[in-house]
Parts: C-alpha cells; sequence; structure tokens
C-alpha cells in the first residue's frame, strides 16, 4: 500500500549533465511505487540554454509524470538555488537530492526517519578526503560549533525537511550564505541518516575547499569572528605598547638602538600581520552589511513549467479513510 505522505524531492540540476532525463525517471518510477502524491522539482540555473546537450526539456515533460521545472535567470550560489526549490516545494516533506551522488533509497529512507519524530534529518556518507583536509576538519569542527552551527562527521547536502520545518526556514528572510545554518536552526528536532553515495560519483574534499566555506559560514552567519579579530587587536596594541616601553628603557640603559633593528622589524612585521587580517574581516563585513542592504531578491525565475502527464488522471483528491495507519510524529500532512 502506498503512502498518503506528499513527498517533494527537489533537485538543483546543471545544463550540462549528461543523462538528465534518464535519471528523472528513475526517480518517478521510485516515488510512484511508494507514494500517492509526489513532485520532482527541478532547478535550473540560467542562463536559459535552449538546446542544451545534457536533456530535452519538451521531452522530459511529455513523458514524465509530477516533474515541475523551474528555470532562474542566472547563475546564482547553490545555497540560494536549494532554497529556490525548498521554496516552491509543496509536499509534506521536502527532499534536498544530489542527482550526481545520492542514491535514489535515500529519499524513502530519509522520509521514514523525519516521520519518526525528526523534523530535519542529515545525509551522513563516508567521503573521500585528504589528508589536509582531515586535520583541518576538526580545528573548523570547534569553530564552527561556537557560532552555534552543529553538523554530524561526514554530513553531505541530502536533507530532507517536515513541512513545519519548511515553512520555520523559508519564513526567516534571506538564504545567501546561510541556507543550511537556517535548516539546523528551526528549533526542531534533528538527526542522521546513514547511508553510501553512489560508486565513483563523489570528489574528494580539498583544504582550500574547506577553508572556503568555513570563513563563508563565520562571516556571513555569525558576529563572533569580529568579535574574535577586535580581542586580537587589543592584544596586539598591548603587545605593541609593553614593546615601546621596553625599547624606551633599554635605549636609556645601554644606549645603543641599532641592537634592537631586528627584533624591531620582526615585530612590526607581525603587527602589520595582524592588522591586515583585521582589515579582511572588516571588508569581508561590510560585503556583508551591504549585500543585506541590498533590495534585489536572491533569485528570480525566467519560467515554470509543468509535466503534460498525471499520475493517474481517475485519482481525486478525497480519502477512503479519515486516519491513516501510517505514523507521523512530525506532525505534518494528512497522515498524522
Amino acid at each position: 500500500m502506498k503512502s498518503d505522505s506528499f513527498v517533494s524531492v527537489v533537485l538543483n540540476i546543471d545544463q550540462q549533465l549528461v543523462g538528465i532525463e534518464e535519471k528523472v525517471k528513475q526517480i518517478q518510477v521510485y516515488l510512484d511505487s511508494l507514494y500517492s502524491d509526489y513532485e520532482i522539482v527541478i532547478i535550473i540555473q540560467g542562463p536559459w540554454v535552449t538546446n542544451s546537450p545534457g536533456y530535452d526539456m519538451e521531452t522530459m515533460l511529455r513523458h514524465i509524470p509530477s516533474v515541475r521545472y523551474i528555470q532562474l535567470a542566472g547563475c546564482v550560489h547553490n545555497d540560494v538555488a536549494w532554497a529556490a526549490g525548498l521554496e516552491n516545494a509543496i509536499g509534506d516533506f521536502v527532499v534536498l537530492f544530489d542527482l550526481q551522488t545520492d542514491p535514489i533509497s535515500a529519499i524513502s529512507g530519509t522520509v521514514e526517519c523525519c516521520k519518526s519524530g525528526m523534523d530535519v534529518v542529515v545525509g551522513v556518507a563516508e567521503q573521500p578526503i585528504s589528508l589536509a583536509y582531515r586535520l583541518f576538519r576538526s580545528i573548523s569542527d570547534k569553530i564552527l560549533q561556537a557560532i552555534d552551527y552543529h553538523l554530524p562527521p561526514q554530513a553531505t547536502s541530502l536533507r530532507c525537511l517536515s513541512r513545519r520545518a519548511v515553512n520555520s526556514v523559508t519564513s526567516t528572510g534571506r538564504f545567501h550564505h546561510q541556507f543550511y545554518l537556517r535548516i539546523q536552526k528551526t528549533g526542531y528536532p534533528s538527526g542522521s541518516y546513514c547511508y553510501e553515495l553512489q560508486p565513483d560519483s563523489s570528489q574528494k574534499k580539498s583544504f582550500w575547499c574547506g577553508f572556503r566555506y568555513l570563513v563563508r559560514l563565520m562571516v556571513f552567519n555569525s558576529s563572533r569572528p569580529l568579535r574574535w579579530m577586535s580581542g586580537i587587536g587589543m592584544i596586539g596594541s598591548l603587545a605593541a605598547f609593553i614593546f615601546a616601553v621596553y625599547s624606551v628603557t633599554i635605549n636609556i640603559i645601554s644606549g645603543h638602538v641599532v641592537e634592537g633593528w631586528t627584533t624591531t622589524v620582526l615585530f612590526m612585521s607581525l603587527l602589520f600581520m595582524l592588522q591586515f587580517v583585521m582589515l579582511a574581516f572588516f571588508g569581508e563585513y561590510l560585503g556583508r552589511l551591504l549585500d543585506d542592504r541590498s533590495e534585489q531578491a536572491d533569485y528570480s525565475i525566467v519560467f515554470e513549467k509543468n509535466s503534460a502527464v498525471m499520475v493517474n488522471q481517475d485519482r481525486v483528491n478525497v480519502l477512503s479513510d479519515s486516519s491513516s495507519t501510517y505514523k507521523n510524529k512530525v506532525q505534518t500532512g494528512r497522515d498524522r
């Protein structure tokens, strides 16, 4: 018996990806075997390519049911693209699915985990990482915990959210650089779902990729790094004052100014390093302020098209029973 839960699967797809139509068809067949109501929301970043080598949009919409194709006007950050899919999804449960790495079986696995009482389910899988990234990750986890961002080890981009978690995320404002942190801060119970990535589909995480992601998360999601930089500046100023007193004292006692030349140059270099690090953070926060003050929308939609075929033309939106045997502890949808 199929579940009465309405499941939305959001796909953030590159237009140049080959074999999109076949993979979407596999997802549709899988969803049709498990759920009475479902939809596949495809987010395509712009600019719009009329003849994409990876798929034929019109053919896909004519032959695959329950597909909603949303074309964005321009190329945006992945956080914004996922947020666009989340805002436009109408299901009781919304799954953020990576077509290149995640197995199809993870859809039902995360939905069932979400029904058990976890409004936010985070995918966890073994991923190939470099040695430098492994060492850096232990340090970055401590830093991210300081800004109240908690993720299980080996977390992937796979997410499943209940309807009330989706409403909480979409009602909190803009998503640029803040999407995953907003999901974690909904306040609803969260859990993890362990699975295996598709063979030969994952890319090794590098140190520089992790470092850029860490800086972006810190700067755009918390003001604590700004306080840390202010503290470093105060320590540097105190050290400079102590060294100034020391240099004057040495000059009075010994009278040899040249003797402190190496120490002076070394210490001035350290101070300039601290100064430029602080200026870099100030510049990032200035960019954050300008971005927050901008009235421009995070994304714009060129058009939206739906499948020309229905799942079941004879099915009506009426249930024979007022209750369902399926347990849904997150209290969302019709099977409460």
